[in-house]
């Protein structure tokens, strides 16, 4: 047995750390012991950031884009405020910070989207006391209860394959889907839309215990977190310290047919296709190996729900990535492998959007 004693010195004795996030690895015999790499996060200095106390904060739901304030007592401390919004899209938005005295801030905002919005109040680079702050923006008519998972991914899995699971959320109303994924790597994981809710597909590059934590307006579903165990040799990723991935999703109202035995229904929708837009690079050229991106926008194109397919010479490309930014705002960024020309195909419901199916070299 071997006692192990190590001082680390981020910095010299006169200099002061750079903040964030530092990997320290241990080794024995050139391999890395039990959880190595470690994580170590390096905060800034506090200063007087503990001395300042929030009022009127905004009580119960809100209204998305209309404004709304809160106060920032300062009690006597000394430095600058600046304040930021991000919704549950991930979309952030600056905060109107305005001295009223010397003494106080006013803090305005003004959400973009239904859900929950978290408010993040700094000074000098410090979170304030209760920093990020939780506020709920719209009524809440989503049911976390009427949520259910099923399907392989939460089951047995092996390293290096594709697996997915279904979140159910037939007659469950609209929210903020969120899915984490805990474990010794980091997975590539993507969601689609499907009849009953949503298929989230993930692949594990490393043996071990992955947990899996869904999430409803930030509510687990029932067996949430979910423990699914990986077996196989390790694949791409170093095995160590424990790594995230995560995905969120705004959802569409799901309901299911009165007969149980038919299936769900998908909403109707009433849109027009020709009204989307779309720009980027990643429309024009890909490059292997890197993130090729574009955005649509479905501003004046109705509700309906935006469908992304990319096939090349070897068939269609699975490292698809869509975030919805808001306000029918997507961004798309994908992978490709290999050399070739490919289509993108670009739907809006069931219509194809103006230019679709684009022709992209790579």
């Amino acid at each position: 047995m071997y006692k192990v004693f190590q001082e680390i010195n981020l910095g010299s004795p006169t200099e002061t750390p750079n903040e964030g996030e530092y990997r320290i690895g241990l080794k024995f015999n050139d391999e890395h012991i039990p959880d190595s790499p470690f994580k170590v996060y390096i905060s800034p200095s506090v200063g007087d950031a503990h001395l300042l106390e929030v009022a009127h904060f905004p009580e119960g739901n809100i209204q998305a884009d209309k404004p709304s304030q809160f106060i920032v007592r300062r009690n006597g401390a000394k430095g600058d405020l600046d304040a930021k919004i991000i919704g549950p899209s991930g979309h952030e938005d600056d905060c109107f910070v305005q001295i009223i005295d010397q003494e106080e801030y006013s803090v305005r905002f003004m959400p973009r989207e239904n859900g929950i919005h978290k408010i993040h109040a700094k000074f000098n680079g410090v979170h304030i006391p209760g920093s990020p702050f939780s506020v709920k923006v719209g009524k809440d008519t989503a049911d976390p209860a009427a949520v259910h998972a099923y399907g392989n991914g939460l089951k047995e899995v092996k390293t290096g394959q594709k697996t997915d699971f279904i979140v159910d959320t037939c007659n469950a109303g609209v929210g903020t889907l969120s899915v984490n994924i805990d474990g010794p790597s980091k997975v590539s994981m993507d969601c689609t839309e499907v009849e009953e809710g949503y298929k989230v597909r993930y692949t594990p590059l490393a043996p071990g215990d992955y947990y899996i934590s869904i999430k409803y307006n930030n509510n687990h579903i029932v067996g949430s977190p979910f423990r699914v165990t990986c077996k196989g040799d390790a694949k791409v990723a170093d095995i160590g310290g424990q790594e995230t991935s995560s995905v969120s999703v705004e959802t569409v109202a799901k309901v299911g047919k009165a007969n149980n035995s038919a299936g769900p229904l998908l909403p109707q929708f009433k849109s027009d296709a020709s009204k989307v837009t779309s720009k980027g690079m990643g429309l024009k050229k890909a490059y292997i190996g890197k993130q090729n991106l574009f955005t649509v926008s479905a501003n004046n194109a109705g509700a309906n729900i935006l469908f992304v397919g990319i096939h090349g010479p070897k068939g269609p490309c699975e490292e698809v990535y869509i975030k919805h930014q808001g306000h029918n705002q997507y961004a798309v960024n994908y992978l490709v492998r290999e050399r070739g020309d490919y289509l993108v195909l670009v739907k809006w419901g069931d219509e194809h959007i103006p230019g679709s199916p684009f022709k992209v070299e790579v």
